[in-house]
């Protein structure tokens, strides 16, 4: 399996000069994309969706592009575009405006399936607003980047648009960073491509960096680290297990808990969540203009950031033993259940962060040798983890924060509580070891039964050898 990497180099400080050519080729290519989308929308977007990328890129330059086999084409781009078009600039937008459609597609259609049912706004076809411009092996040069002579500067070498209409290749300084060379010690092996990205008034070069990995399959693994993420309090509580596969029995190792300076961040965004929304309805600000602008952008920058460090932690964790297992669980029907749930919960649905997460825990097991499974949960948060009985949450501050069985009595963390329920859940499915023919888990506990139950006489296979935790 291959892992990529990108860096971003930041284009130092161009001259004028040098910043033209760049803009008036940015300007081309907006042109050349914006072009190549109404072009798709004529020619079919279901037909086009429908082929290849390989493929699409032979269609559309075929009834585009004039040539010996097709000297007439039907949307010629010599009319529609005055100047001259070169080849990587054309096939770089050919290449976008085809991922565009696809992703707009892909979203009409899980509009009609649930979308409109929620009042969500319609999509809209792609008219693109940012645009990163790829520059392919034969109008790039990146022999420079490489070279460590110790130089904070180096020239990355692109072809431009000049103002008479010609292309020709000029050196623009990039500030290299220890990142890229740690990269390709660790055996990262860089492409012969580099995309252009302009963000605000500044020029970023992306280096895409590549590594083959084999991706671990573990049957039979000696930890598992059950993951119950949250939309409120901890951002995550991870509890780590032990497997003893000749009694096919288990044991709670420890408890963690990801909050702190990570839980910090997420109030600061509320924050400026908050802000934003009495901005807009106070001054009716657009959230594209002015200030609102400014704000979005550091709720994304935050969103990222929290993101990252979480899925950072848990792979931390799981580093640290051997044969680990990341189990997280598998919720769907969240969107079509906000019609039941309150404005303020909808709203921290919105924002909740699990797929980041779960995707980016994926990418780094990657990287560090651990695999990651999911189990679709069943009442984890709902029944108690000792005896089965359907429990209550609670706290003597008002919150929901505890767990307390009216049946048994036990009271714990409604975290923990979750965590133990759905390792229960995970390990009977590693024991029975069944599948339905579309590879998804058969259920095998009811939401009523407890595979730990010190009451009954009998302790069932996939026990816990105990219910005390340890706050990390």
């Amino acid at each position: 399996m291959k892992v990529v990497k990108t860096v971003l180099l930041r284009v130092y400080e161009p001259n004028k000069e040098k910043r033209e050519l760049l803009d008036r080729t940015f300007f081309l290519y907006a042109e050349v994309l914006k072009f190549y989308l109404e072009v798709i929308r004529k020619a079919g977007i279901y037909r086009v969706v429908s082929l290849s990328k390989k493929r699409a890129l032979t269609f559309l330059e075929s009834i585009t592009v004039s040539t010996k086999s097709h000297p007439n084409p039907s949307y010629p781009i010599e009319e529609a575009i005055k100047t001259p078009v070169q080849t990587n600039i054309r096939r770089s937008a050919i290449n976008k405006a085809y991922g565009m459609v696809k992703s707009y597609v892909s979203n009409l259609k899980n509009w009609y399936k649930e979308g409109r049912e929620l009042g969500h706004r319609k999509p809209s076809y792609p008219n693109p607003k940012n645009f990163s411009l790829t520059y392919y092996a034969t109008d790039v040069e990146l022999q420079d980047i490489f070279l460590r002579d110790g130089k904070e500067l180096h020239f990355v070498r692109l072809k431009v648009l000049s103002e008479s209409g010609n292309y020709r290749k000029r050196n623009y300084p990039v500030k290299v960073y220890k990142r890229l060379f740690d990269l390709i010690d660790s055996g990262y092996v860089p492409k012969n491509t580099a995309t252009l990205i302009k963000r605000d008034k500044e020029f970023y070069v992306a280096l895409t960096l590549e590594k083959t990995l084999k991706k671990r399959k573990l049957t039979k693994p000696k930890t598992v680290i059950n993951v119950d993420l949250n939309v409120e309090r901890n951002l995550a509580c991870v509890g780590v297990f032990e497997i003893d596969w000749k009694r096919k029995d288990s044991r709670l190792k420890e408890i963690h808990f990801i909050n702190g300076e990570l839980l910090r961040l997420v109030r600061k965004r509320d924050y400026l969540l908050e802000e934003i929304r009495t901005k807009q309805r106070l001054t009716g600000r657009s959230p594209t203009k002015e200030d609102c602008k400014r704000l979005w952008k550091k709720v994304n920058n935050l969103n990222r950031d929290i993101a990252l460090k979480t899925a950072r932690e848990i792979a931390k964790i799981a580093k640290d033993y051997e044969d680990a297992v990341v189990v997280f669980e598998k919720l769907t029907g969240l969107r079509g259940e906000k019609k039941q749930k309150s404005k303020k919960l909808n709203r921290k649905l919105t924002y909740w962060l699990r797929k980041r997460i779960t995707d980016r825990v994926k990418e780094l097991s990657i990287e560090e040798g651990f695999s990651v499974d999911f189990v679709y949960p069943g009442w984890t948060s709902k029944k108690c983890s000792l005896c089965g009985a359907k429990g209550e949450r609670f706290s003597p501050s008002g919150s929901t924060a505890l767990f307390r069985c009216p049946s048994c009595g036990y009271t714990v963390n409604a975290d923990v509580n979750a965590v133990f329920n759905q390792h229960f859940l995970y390990l009977s499915h590693l024991l029975t070891g069944r599948r339905d023919e579309g590879g998804r888990r058969d259920s095998v506990v009811s939401p009523e039964t407890s595979l730990k139950s010190p009451l009954v006489g009998t302790q069932s296979k996939g026990s816990l050898k105990s219910n005390s935790y340890v706050c990390i």
